[in-house]
């Protein structure tokens, strides 16, 4: 076991924190700029895939500290955090054992162009699959920095993780190489990323601006589960409506599944919410279960002024292990059925495409950390992006902040106004640009005006396909260089 005492182990999980802290979470951004070199350091002395991982498991227990708060509703969360944060640091092992298979001329310039391709297709592979997350990457440490973030209009989001890497890489040289040129390299990049925020950002189109009245709430998670709390909470939430109607609204937009019932078959409460739209003259977002056809759904109802409804969208991707479990049928099937449904009784219906309402896209909750909701809803005419969710789950930690990060890059890939509204997390308004207009995570009426736009960004129109495929040619190509002259004396040729 000496390896627990080598420099390099602990310079590889003193990275790992370090990134944890500059995340929004803590919000030390600056250190994204160079948690990541103590991981190379210890990856040019040590063993690739062990402190890769290593790096790997610091960040992800600091950084997803939060999935803890879920203990308070079933224990078992503590063995599924481990697992969790054992499964995600897997690509960061990978990523050490590719940087140590290198040739002995191949030691520097590399670095700068091979660790941002693998840490850019790590986080891009991370949000595949039944158990992709779109929290914890790189680029998010920047969402209070939006003049640093503008690239990710044209080029997506990962982008801002490369070059955040890259200049970790330089500074990595010029600490190695006792050289300043790596310094300068490091400032040319910065430069770089700053320079995408003198591009025009696209106009509205013509389209006429909104003045939008935000429900933000704040019932607990345990309250809102009880349906016998429906009478008081109604009251409660729409008294909130009735000061939001208050301020000549266009829109009024209440958070994901507000209240612990199937709204559309109260005929009441329903009632209620149309009038609150004709009272107010104005269209009105909210959040539902929706159940149909034998299949439940987590859905967005948009009324207009008339009190008619005007659409319904259900989400697309729900959360794996709290609205369903993948694999279930083959838990059923080896006898651990029970089990899941002691879990998670019922699995939430998937919606079918990313459809806007009248002009608006609406990603719930966890859809809103992947690029592709947001992207998909502006390719089908939203001007305007509402993000309802409920973050209550998450009570008082991090996660609040580390979702509304999101929202950020979500309004500059595509040039889009972003209003969130969340129970028990933070409720705001984020223009085309990525700036805060305006933020709460109290319970209270917010309200501002937005400028809807229809003109698709670069990033709108092409996704993250080119700038993936290019990280993944720039990261065989060298491997193949190095890996090459290996191959080649081995063959005697």
């Amino acid at each position: 076991m000496n390896w627990i005492r080598r420099c390099e182990t602990w310079l590889a999980a003193g990275g790992g924190v370090l990134a944890a802290l500059s995340m929004p979470g803590f919000g030390a951004a600056p250190l994204v700029f160079v948690a990541l070199v103590p991981l190379l350091l210890a990856l040019d002395r040590g063993r690739g895939f062990l402190h890769g991982y290593l790096f790997g498991v610091a960040f992800f227990a600091v950084d997803m500290r939060w999935v803890l708060t879920l203990i308070r509703f079933n224990p078992l969360v503590v063995p599924g955090y481990l697992v969790l944060v054992a499964y995600l640091a897997v690509p960061f092992g990978i990523i050490g054992w590719l940087m140590m298979k290198r040739s002995s001329q191949s030691r520097r310039w590399t670095w700068i162009f091979l660790a941002p391709a693998l840490v850019v297709l790590a986080e891009f592979v991370r949000t595949l699959g039944p158990l992709g997350t779109g929290f914890s990457m790189l680029h998010q440490a920047l969402y209070r920095v939006p003049w640093l973030i503008q690239p990710a209009a044209i080029l997506g989001s990962w982008s801002v993780t490369a070059s955040i890497v890259a200049v970790n890489a330089a500074v990595f040289l010029a600490y190695r190489e006792r050289r300043a040129r790596y310094v300068l390299v490091g400032v040319l990049l910065l430069l770089v990323q700053a320079a995408f925020w003198w591009l025009p950002a696209g106009s509205a189109g013509g389209l006429p601006a909104l003045e939008v009245a935000v429900v933000s709430s704040n019932v607990d998670q345990e309250v809102k589960l009880d349906a016998r709390n429906l009478d008081r909470l109604a009251e409660r939430l729409l008294r909130l409506g009735e000061k939001a109607a208050e301020g000549d609204p266009d829109l009024i937009v209440f958070p994901e599944s507000f209240l612990p019932a199937y709204i559309l078959e109260l005929d009441d409460l329903f009632a209620r919410l149309t009038e609150l739209a004709r009272i107010g003259e104005a269209r009105l977002l909210f959040g539902t279960g929706d159940h149909r056809d034998g299949a439940i759904f987590n859905s967005t109802i948009l009324i207009d002024p008339e009190g008619r409804v005007l659409g319904t969208y259900d989400m697309v991707r729900p959360v794996p292990f709290g609205e369903y479990i993948p694999g279930r049928s083959i838990l059923e099937a080896v006898g651990l059925g029970p089990w899941a449904r002691s879990f998670l009784p019922l699995d939430l219906s998937r919606g079918g495409a990313y459809e806007s309402l009248d002009g608006i896209g609406t990603p719930i909750c966890f859809e809103s950390t992947f690029p592709t909701a947001s992207r998909r809803f502006s390719q089908a005419g939203a001007s305007l992006l509402v993000t309802v969710t409920n973050d209550a789950w998450f009570a008082g930690s991090s996660e609040l902040r580390a979702h509304f990060a999101t929202a950020i890059f979500r309004a500059v890939e595509n040039r889009r106004p972003i209003v969130q509204a969340a129970n028990g997390g933070i409720s705001g308004i984020v223009d085309p640009r990525g700036r805060i207009v305006s933020k709460t995570p109290e319970e209270t009426v917010l309200v501002g005006t937005v400028a809807p736009v229809d003109a698709r960004s670069v990033y709108t129109r092409w996704g993250d396909g080119p700038w993936i495929a290019a990280m993944a040619l720039i990261a065989g190509g060298i491997l193949a260089v190095r890996w090459w002259p290996r191959r080649t004396r081995r063959n005697g040729e």
